[in-house]
Order: structure tokens, then sequence, then C-alpha cells
């Protein structure tokens, strides 16, 4: 969600703050601001794209700035309520990223005192109880410790001083990191957003209050109040340059990287993963969480997990954990799946495991998380940058893993592999010419209707869902996903004539076969237009009004299958002129609940 970037050094820094906002684009924002300190503080605030205007261009140049994207939690989108808010006195401004959840507790304390606010924001709250405490000479630290240990919930802010010249921060939940360059030390909420400038990082823990003037820096934790060692840590990885390459959206880009991204997932080898299968052969029951996209790959690893090797295993959305917590034993695991590695609610269920003394692993896309730094076996599923909003290429590898991991399990591991290799090959298949004119006719034909419905069944329960959640998230549109077995329990009665439903359709030797086959019967009886995405060999055709084929491979099909759901939801939404890359009220980064 909201985005924090700044930079203390040698350089000029409005433009690598301007580049640093440009890359955090991605975690979702609806405005965006930067301060650059010079003499005295000099901002610039706007709504909408991150872009280049000539009052930015006006903007005073320095060494030493900070900058924030916002996605709207408490105030309209407005420039008033845009980041960084700067003090009365002009002594200094701030950028949060999370949610104060005792904001209006505090709120109306201040305005008891006659304290006057410009914003609807929490984050103006924080800007002047900061003042208040400096009323009573503390000096800039101590108030901001002051002030931070009365916010409640996960929040992270970020403060430029104009008194001492320094960048003052302090993470609680919401991620924070810094970038050690030689030419001076940047401080974000990713490493992805420094990593041109930088391979080093120092990965910040919650309470650490760091202080940055120049190229120096200290790191304080204000609850063991104690100063700490600054750490370096080595990258994996540095993205030196993020861009569309030939295609016209991030969103096409990253699905056809999935012909390669599948197998950068599970390049893992056998030995990598057998302390987490052994621990799960040792252990009792398995938890697989997730929220969002993410959850639904979470429900297709439980479901290879329960159905190649017969583990106990359960998906779990992150946010409905507490549901679970009760029953959870201290020899169960928690695999939590995520894109970014710092979803809210998935970090809130870790904690909660780890109370009761569960190994966690994790699976993420994003290094120096604070969902990997909290697990027991960290796994990455190593797609690179995800730019557009709604997740692609990440899904696919999240459920390539969860294959291979169970493969492993069922001591197949080689198996598993050649599996793997060979769905690549049915995945490059889609993207012949012939078939995306196919998935382009179907997307046509959903441009001008309002409801949809895809099915699936077994395998491909999770990736009807999945589907749908694509087409939702792009065209607007309103698309639901369901088990098939659903249908004559209450859903048919939403079909009339000219109702879309897609089926995903197994192969023919598959238990599911005949179910979905007699599923799409009873909509077409009924006048729904009816679309069949999956087995390239059907005998059943005649029955569909379109037929997008994808070869099969067996226990793995699925992971080919959700990809024309993919290519249909970017087709239709194309057609109808949205934004693909960054979709209304989305955000990449779930880092509140």
């Amino acid at each position: 969600m909201c985005g924090i970037f700044g930079y203390s050094g040698e350089k000029e820094c409005n433009d690598l703050i301007f580049e640093g906002l440009k890359r955090l684009e991605y975690r979702g924002y609806d405005s965006w601001g930067i301060a650059i300190l010079n003499g005295k503080i000099h901002q610039y605030k706007n709504i909408g794209e991150i872009k280049y205007d000539k009052m930015l261009q006006k903007l005073q140049k320095g060494n030493i700035g900070i900058g924030h994207t916002r996605w709207a939690t408490h105030g309209g989108v407005t420039k008033i309520n845009a980041h960084p808010h700067i003090s009365e006195v002009g002594g200094f401004t701030l950028v949060q990223n999370g949610i104060v959840e005792n904001f209006n507790e505090l709120k109306s304390s201040l305005l008891k005192k006659d304290v006057h606010f410009v914003s609807e924001t929490d984050t103006e709250v924080i800007v002047r109880l900061i003042e208040l405490e400096l009323l009573k000479n503390k000096s800039l630290r101590q108030a901001i410790i002051t002030v931070f240990k009365k916010l409640k919930g996960r929040n992270t802010i970020a403060l430029l001083s104009n008194n001492d010249k320094k960048i003052y921060a302090v993470r609680n939940g919401s991620p924070l990191v810094l970038g050690i360059a030689t030419d001076g030390i940047y401080i974000a909420s990713d490493t992805l957003s420094f990593s041109p400038a930088t391979n080093e990082a120092v990965l910040l823990d919650d309470f650490d209050m760091v202080e940055i003037g120049g190229k120096n820096i200290s790191i304080f934790n204000i609850e063991s109040n104690q100063f700490k060692p600054v750490k370096i840590k080595k990258l994996k990885h540095q993205f030196n340059k993020i861009d569309k390459g030939n295609f016209k959206h991030f969103m096409l880009k990253e699905i056809v990287d999935q012909k390669e991204t599948i197998l950068f997932a599970t390049k893992y080898l056998r030995k990598e993963l057998l302390p987490l299968t052994d621990s799960i052969k040792k252990g009792g029951r398995v938890y697989v969480i997730g929220a969002g996209t993410a959850g639904f790959s979470a429900g297709q690893i439980a479901y290879f997990l329960r159905n190649i090797a017969n583990i106990d295993a359960q998906e779990v959305k992150s946010y409905e954990f507490e549901q679970y917590i009760s029953i959870v034993k201290k020899k169960d695991i928690l695999i939590a799946i995520s894109q970014s590695g710092e979803t809210a609610d998935t970090i809130e269920a870790i904690e909660a495991f780890k109370k009761k003394g569960c190994k966690i692993a994790s699976l993420v896309n994003m290094y120096g998380t604070t969902i990997s730094r909290l697990s027991d076996f960290e796994f990455y599923t190593n797609s690179g940058p995800e730019i557009c909003v709604a997740s692609t290429k990440v899904f696919t590898a999240q459920c390539a893993w969860g294959y291979l991991l169970t493969m492993t399990l069922d001591n197949r591991f080689e198996e598993g592999k050649k599996n793997l290799s060979i769905l690549t090959k049915s995945i490059s298949q889609i993207f012949l010419k012939s078939r995306l004119e196919n998935i382009k006719r179907v997307a046509n034909k959903l441009k001008n209707k309002e409801h949809a419905f895809i099915l699936g069944k077994g395998e491909n329960s999770y990736i009807a869902l999945e589907g749908a959640l694509k087409i939702k998230e792009i065209s607007y549109k309103h698309v639901e996903g369901f088990a098939a077995g659903e249908l004559k329990h209450g859903v048919i009665a939403l079909i009339e004539k000219g109702t879309p439903v897609l089926s995903i359709i197994p192969s023919e030797n598959s238990r599911d076969f005949n179910d979905m086959i007699s599923a799409v019967e009873q909509v077409k009886a009924r006048g729904a237009l009816t679309v069949g995405i999956g087995n390239d060999k059907s005998s059943k055709r005649e029955i569909f009004d379109f037929y997008i084929n994808v070869s099969q491979v067996e226990n793995v099909s699925s992971i080919a299958n959700v990809i024309p759901f993919q290519l249909i939801s970017y087709y239709l939404s194309v057609a109808l002129g949205n934004n693909i890359d960054k979709p209304r009220n989305l955000a990449k980064s779930v880092t509140v609940k």
C-alpha cells in the first residue's frame, strides 16, 4: 500500500526520490509527495500518476529528502491529505505507512487542547502530537519516541528535520529497510526501490528507530532502549532495469514470462526442500495460508499435499486464522504464501502460530521481508519484480513450488521436475497466434456482459476462483468462481439466456471429467454462453460455443489452466479501456488490515 522513500548523502536527491517513488508505484497509490531540505523544507504534493510537471521541476534541489506514495485510508484523495505533512512551525515534515488504530481517541484529545488540523488523515495526528512534545522542551528524538509509543496498530514513520538536517524513522509492522551506497543512505519500504543504486541493505526490526545524517546511521530500539549495531546484508538479487520491453503493459509481459518463471520457482535442489519435508513428515497438520491471489495458491498447494502426498493439509485465509488457532498444536506446520512478504493479515497469523510453538515456512517473491525473516524455512519464487497490481506469474510460481514440494514428500522429486518442464512447454503453446486470437474472441464476447461464472472441480476448484478474481480485478466485471457441484444448489438460478459460463475441463480419464460435462450441459440447456478451457483432446467440444485448448499434464495441468483466464482478463480490460497495470482501488502490497 503506502510507500516511503528517502535519501541522505552526497548526490542531489530530487530525481533519486522521484525514481524511487516510481519503483514503489506497484504497491498501489492514489496520491504522492516529495519533501526536500535545503535551508528550509520545500514540498510538492499531487494526486494521481507520479509524473514531472512544471511545479515539480521548480522544487528546490537538495541532497536530503523524503517521498511518499499514499493509498487513502483516512480522508479522501486530495493534495491536502497527501504526504508529507509538515509541522506548523516548519521544523519537520513526516510521512507514514500504516493505520493509527486509536486515531479517533488521539484526535479527540488534541481537539480538546484546541489543536488545529489541516487534513483528514491519521498521519497529521502524529505530527501534532510530536509538536506538543517539542513544546515540553524534549529533543526531537525523545518526542518521536514518546509519540510512537502512543500509536496503536502497525505503523512506520519517516521524518525529515530542518533543525538538525536529519531523517528519523521508526518501524513497527509496516516494512522499512535501508540501502547503503557509496554516495549516501537510502531508506525505503522495500529493497526493490533502491536496488539499482546498491545491493547492500540494513533490515530493520520492529521498534527500531534509525537516525540518518549525511552518510552516518545510528539505530536505537525504542523497546529495549538500546543502540544496535548496523548489520549490512548483501541482497541476493539486484534489478537494474524494470521495463515492459516490447509489451504494451506489464501484465501481458508478466503473463508471457510464466514460460520461464515456473522453472525459476522450482530450481530448488531436493536437499534444499528436505529440511521442510522432514519437518512435515514428523509434524502434525500442515496449514497453508495466504490472502487474495496468494490465498488461492495456498488452497492449490493444500490440494496437492492432500491428494498427491496424502498429507493432512488445510488451506486457511490469513484474515480468518483466528477461527483455527484454538485447535492448532505445537507439532503443526505453517506454510505462509505472500507475493510481497509484507501482507499484514499473514504476518499476524504467523505471529499467532509462532506463539503456539509451530514451525513456520514461507514462500515470498521479495527479499529481506518481514515474512521471510519470521520463518524457520524461507523459500522464494524468484519471479523477478511483478509490477502489475494483479498477480499472474507469481501465482503460477507459487503453485509450481507447492507441487514440487508435494512430489518431494511423495519421494518423486525427479518426476515432479520432469512434469514441470513438460508444463512449461504446454504453457508456450497457449501463446500461439491461433490460440491467442481465440482467447480474444472470448474476451470480446464478455465485453457487453455484466455477469459471468467460472466452474471448476477438484484440482481446478481454486483455479476457477483465481480466474474469477483476475477478471474482476482488471475488468471491473462481476465474475464469480464456483466448484461445479454448487451449480444445482443455487447458482443455476442465476443462469439465463446469454449468461457466460466458463468451465475448466480436465482430461477424460480424470474422475472429475463427467461431472464437469454434466454441469456444462445443465447451463447450456438454460441458454448459457458456454466456454470450455482445458483438455485439448476433449471429445465433448460440440457442447461449447467456444473452446480454449490447454495441453494437459498429469496432476499439474491446473497451473496452466489459469493462464487463459489471465489473458481473457487482459484482452477484455484493454477492450474496455481500463488501466491494466494499476486497476482502481487496489494495492499490490497489502500492509494494513
